[in-house]
């Protein structure tokens, strides 16, 4: 890898910024002042250096983002703006995707990595991880349909879904956990029972929540503690 690559993938900023870094003599590989920006390094084998601070790139990359309305958990779609747009190219190249998906018109928590095994965990039913949602409704809540929802429903393609929580927020709005992630799951859960959801938003998977200072659209960076609060 291009030594200008590896420190921009590893949080140094543009590539511009670290060829600044790299000219002014702040970076060394292996002991020795790099010289230029095109220098190939190993990066399982040299030892990097800016400043004094030895770098090293983090194998398993997760991002937490507060996914706003309008966007596709793509990679690419021609007609609409995807996640990966609002991610910058410095690490795009980790060959990311995302954890499940939420539908076009739904926002909330998003996982983004590059660690097939975690989301496979994450997204199987068969270790029933919470995610829980807001959703707010177009008909007045009956609690009396929705309690079928604590048993499993059976959606128009003859799916039973998995026992599913709720707790009632307002006449129109209600918090919902379910541990599956079937197609528009949830709008057809609603719709089964004679409603309609306009507004949806995930707010947590296992222990992981949302983080409340992230706007729409925004994203940070996880450590891998922080990540694996799906599993608890």
């Amino acid at each position: 890898m291009r030594l200008d690559r590896f420190l921009a993938h590893s949080g140094f900023g543009t590539r511009s910024e670290v060829k600044r870094l790299i000219k002014e003599g702040f970076v060394k590989v292996n002991g020795e002042e790099a010289k230029s920006p095109n220098l190939k390094i190993d990066e399982s084998r040299d030892i990097v250096q800016v400043g004094e601070e030895i770098v090293r790139l983090q194998k398993w990359v997760y991002i937490m983002m507060n996914k706003p309305r309008g966007y596709v958990c793509s990679n690419n779609d021609p007609f609409s703006p995807t996640v990966f747009s609002l991610i910058p190219e410095t690490l795009k190249y980790r060959n990311l995707h995302t954890v499940g998906r939420l539908d076009k018109d739904a926002e909330g928590l998003l996982i983004i990595t590059n660690n097939g095994e975690y989301t496979h965990r994450v997204i199987s039913p068969r270790k029933h991880i919470e995610k829980e949602y807001i959703v707010r409704l177009e008909r007045e809540l009956c609690e009396e349909k929705i309690k079928v929802f604590e048993d499993g429903i059976v959606l128009d393609d003859g799916y039973k879904t998995l026992p599913a929580k709720y707790t009632i927020i307002d006449d129109f709005t209600v918090s919902l956990t379910i541990h599956e992630g079937k197609y528009h799951q949830i709008k057809r859960m609603f719709e089964s029972i004679g409603n309609k959801v306009v507004y949806l938003k995930r707010i947590r998977i296992g222990k992981l929540r949302l983080d409340e200072n992230l706007k729409p659209g925004k994203y940070k960076v996880l450590d891998e503690l922080e990540a694996f609060l799906v599993f608890e």
